[in-house]
């Protein structure tokens, strides 16, 4: 069995910076904001855009809690103008001390991941150290054997992406910048990087389902079937064995068709994240019993018609 697949942290220069800087402005209290950009379906993070804290953030000696108006606001608007996702968080230990993860933070990002159906995460932790500030990333995986924390250095690539001024230039009246002008790195895990790999680049290993061309044919029908009913809809490759493909109902729950390492010998199963529970239906079990069912044999039916009649089946 593979163990968890941790891809690269990629983010641009001016990002990590305005990150740097917003650490230096807080150099006696701890101080924080989201990230935002994609992950590939490759498993790799891209950071686009870092936005600090807003107005009414709590930023306390061993504490920060953001200010949930004005992450609401940019993300409403980066995801809608730029389709970018929030892709994790970050925060400054200056009372703590510490360059990783305390136990708390790394509750919180497993509870909040289980709660928000999420199998990616990326929180960066930054540390104040006089005139200079570091901030590391790490990398949260939900796996077979529960949520996993990597170290992993930033893939840096200079200079910035084509967000941050185009975005900034229009929402300059909400949204704060760092005080300080220059970033002064402390100890820092990072590597050059020439560029991000694009957001819906895939690769697959020799032999997987999806190399056959008529294989990705009847998966695009299945996306395209979901997409026409449902909003917010990604297909992603969650690691080298498993595709998902996931969607949002109504605004009141989060659903994710799986296709695992058995698939297609054996039927995708369908998981539902509401108010804070979990369901699953696997569709090779789901009509047995039924009189004139819709049975999972793949070697006489084609992919995409048997996997929509057995969604049509939970009403999606």
């Amino acid at each position: 069995m593979r163990g968890t697949i941790h891809g690269n942290v990629y983010i641009y220069r001016e990002e990590l910076d305005f990150m740097v800087r917003a650490i230096m402005d807080s150099p006696h209290r701890e101080t924080g904001g989201n990230l935002f950009g994609y992950f590939t379906p490759g498993g790799d993070a891209v950071v686009v855009y870092v936005l600090g804290p807003g107005e009414k953030s709590v930023c306390r000696f061993t504490a920060f809690i953001q200010d949930a108006d004005y992450l609401q606001f940019h993300a409403d608007r980066l995801s809608k103008e730029f389709r970018l996702s929030h892709i994790g968080v970050w925060h400054s230990h200056h009372g703590l001390g510490l360059p990783h993860p305390s136990g708390g933070d790394v509750q919180s990002i497993q509870e909040g991941m289980d709660a928000d159906g999420l199998s990616r995460c990326i929180l960066a932790i930054g540390v104040c150290d006089g005139n200079r500030a570091s901030a590391n990333a790490f990398s949260f995986v939900n796996g077979r054997a529960g949520v996993e924390m990597a170290f992993l250095p930033w893939q840096v690539m200079e200079g910035g992406g084509n967000v941050r001024r185009r975005y900034d230039a229009v929402y300059a009246s909400s949204i704060n910048t760092p005080r300080t002008d220059t970033a002064v790195y402390g100890e820092m895990n990072m590597i050059s990087a020439q560029q991000a790999p694009a957001e819906n680049s895939v690769r697959f290993d020799a032999g997987f389902w999806l190399n056959d061309k008529e294989n990705r044919m009847q998966l695009k029908q299945i996306v395209a079937y979901i997409q026409a009913r449902y909003s917010d809809v990604k297909l992603l490759k969650v690691d080298d064995e498993t595709i998902e493909v996931r969607f949002n109902r109504a605004n009141r729950s989060s659903w994710r068709l799986v296709f695992d390492k058995d698939f297609p010998v054996r039927a995708p199963y369908v998981v539902r994240y509401e108010g804070g529970e979990t369901s699953s239906w696997n569709l090779g079990a789901l009509t047995l019993g039924r009189p004139g069912a819709v049975r999972w044999s793949p070697s006489t039916t084609g992919i995409a018609p048997l996997v929509i009649d057995n969604l049509k089946c939970l009403s999606i």
